[in-house]
């Protein structure tokens, strides 16, 4: 009598990617891994007819305040896979300004829902690994205008918002002090 023959499934890139861990077959490349993240998040339906994309991310997204998170933790892989591929600071920077946009601005009712559709910020930091991989120099000099750009307008923003709360406090306590004097 015959010994049953058992079918063995063909691995999923998970399983073979959790086995190269273990030493059994090789690690895949990390380019090809953030890919897979990327689009998995960002655009792995196609919207007929259109070039626009739809991911996990805008879908986690409409969970409040978790699907954000998820989202946001999810695309940091990205910030980390850069990290092991010792990528400059400064693309580094630009990818975590990406990511912080997608999370401030996903984390607004409705409207961080619409954003997420658009704003694909685990697309825009695979391209930068991407190009980083291909052309390091010309990368790493457009991420540092980037990132300047960005540090200026958070310091010009802040200084508005401080000119604001003193020219409010200022308002206030001018009518303050008027009410006080016709009593």
């Amino acid at each position: 009598m015959t010994a049953p023959v058992e079918h063995i499934a063909p691995k999923t890139s998970i399983q073979a990617e959790l086995s190269g861990v273990q030493g059994k077959e090789p690690r895949k490349n990390p380019l090809e891994a953030a890919r897979g993240l990327a689009r998995l998040l960002d655009d792995v339906v196609k919207i007929p007819g259109t070039r626009i994309g739809i991911g996990l991310d805008p879908i986690l997204n409409l969970i409040p305040f978790a699907g954000d998170a998820a989202g946001t933790a999810m695309g940091a892989f990205l910030l980390v896979t850069a990290v092991r591929m010792n990528v400059p600071k400064r693309v580094l920077a630009q990818m975590f300004v990406n990511i912080s946009i997608d999370a401030l601005v996903g984390a607004v009712p409705f409207l961080g829902q619409v954003f997420d559709f658009f704003w694909k910020a685990n697309r825009k930091n695979f391209d930068l690994l991407e190009k980083y991989a291909v052309a390091p120099e010309q990368i790493t000099k457009q991420s540092g205008v980037v990132v300047g750009v960005v540090v200026g307008l958070c310091l010009l923003l802040v200084v508005l918002v401080v000119g604001l709360a003193v020219a409010l406090s200022i308002s206030v306590f001018t009518w303050f002090t008027g009410v006080l004097e016709t009593l």
